[in-house]
């Protein structure tokens, strides 16, 4: 055996009796079912056991003594692929006797359903576990793993429940319990949300009691699972809610920008959705509410101005008395939009900079024709009219001794 075939044969050694060790070690109420059987694990309904086939799990010296001799059978040269974490891990499960066996799988997932009938719910979601380890990439792997969840999902245990239908998204990410899962992401990521609004609490904050809420940040992991449902079923039917309850979270946080992400998300991208009108509405709204005055960026009071026009001209009819609401608003923008053009045009006059200062007074007559501010721009204008665009120079005696600009 070559010396680098030696060193990685110990090192799978020691770390599978590391694994060994902690066998011994108290686990939380998911795993125990499991961890406490011996190699011989009754089937659902009566029927025969199976004997593990590799290595008896319950003794662990007879286990290290195993892996030893295990270690010694293996091929001496080097392997690259050995390395891959993915395959230290597979190899180590097989040493330790938890390898793919399909029907050992199929016991755990019949008695993982006969607890989940009988409710027992936390013990069936070990049983599902179990079952989706022993025999993975099969359909008996994809209904194990659904059922794992959904056991943690009625025992309550929301932060795993999530976790558990995470993977199943993520190994089968077509998989035919969709419909399904995306039903449970959404009811939990509600439950978060309201659970939030009702107890506050700062996102480092670790949770240390609440089995059915997140260790941290509970607001954030209530958007990953509303995310969830649009990211993995963008055509559903919960799409569109998920990306509207999305939306009112931010808002009523006041976190405008993030609000507006998701109101412009179902204005562009779901037409036929229910939520329409309050996306148009409350996009309108969020935009008004970035705006922080005429010194700051315009683009936001640009853009409620544009969702108001296309709210008037849509959903006219459907408005009903909200409708005068929104030409309310529609006024004040195009208010707030002149004061901005005229704080600039000031700016600018201020500056000697007439040019720009002209600018400004036309663009503001040419968008407000009739209005008080349009005359009062012609006014301006016919005041600065002789005026420079640009203020002299005065270091130009300096200036023109130097070589001009190609």
């Amino acid at each position: 055996m070559t010396t680098h075939g030696s060193r990685y044969c110990l090192l799978v050694v020691v770390l599978a009796s590391l694994a060994a060790g902690c066998q011994g070690m108290p686990a939380s109420p998911g795993d125990s079912a499991v961890r406490q059987t011996s190699a011989v694990e009754p089937a659902a309904d009566g029927a025969a056991g199976h004997e593990a086939s590799a290595i008896p799990v319950a003794d662990d010296a007879k286990r290290d003594d195993a892996l030893d001799d295990e270690s010694e059978k293996k091929k001496s040269g080097f392997d690259i692929e050995d390395l891959d974490p993915k395959n230290v891990y597979k190899n180590l499960k097989v040493m330790a006797g938890l390898g793919p066996d399909e029907k050992l799988a199929r016991q755990y997932y019949e008695a993982g359903q006969a607890l989940y009938r009988e409710k027992r719910y936390a013990e069936a979601a070990a049983k599902f576990k179990s079952a989706a380890g022993r025999w993975p990439d099969s359909t008996l792997e994809e209904d194990a793993m659904f059922f794992q969840g959904e056991s943690l999902f009625f025992a309550d245990n929301y932060p795993k429940a999530h976790d558990a239908f995470g993977n199943l998204l993520k190994k089968y990410d077509n998989s035919r319990y969709l419909d399904r899962v995306v039903v449970r992401e959404f009811s939990i990521g509600r439950y978060w949300e309201q659970l939030q609004d009702a107890e506050p609490h700062w996102p480092v904050t670790p949770n240390l009691l609440d089995r059915d809420r997140p260790l941290f940040d509970t607001f954030g992991n209530a958007v990953k699972a509303y995310e969830t449902v649009t990211l993995n079923d963008p055509t559903g039917p919960l799409s569109d809610e998920a990306l509207m309850a999305l939306g009112n979270a931010y808002f009523v946080r006041e976190r405008y920008a993030d609000a507006v992400f998701y109101y412009d998300r179902i204005r562009k991208d779901y037409p036929q959705s229910k939520h329409q009108v309050q996306a148009h509405l409350l996009a309108m709204k969020s935009n008004e509410m970035i705006y922080q005055g005429p010194l700051y960026d315009g683009q936001p009071l640009s853009d409620a101005g544009k969702i108001a026009d296309q709210t008037l001209t849509q959903f006219g009819p459907q408005l009903g008395d909200e409708r005068d609401n929104v030409v309310k608003t529609r006024s004040k923008i195009d208010a707030q939009l002149a004061e901005r053009d005229w704080g600039m045009a000031k700016f600018y006059e201020g500056k000697r900079l007439y040019g720009a200062a002209r600018y400004y007074y036309r663009q503001m007559i040419k968008d407000y024709p009739g209005t008080e501010i349009a005359r009062a721009s012609e006014k301006r204008i016919e005041e600065i009219k002789d005026y420079p665009d640009k203020p002299p120079n005065p270091f130009a005696p300096l200036t023109n001794l130097l070589p001009s600009e190609k």
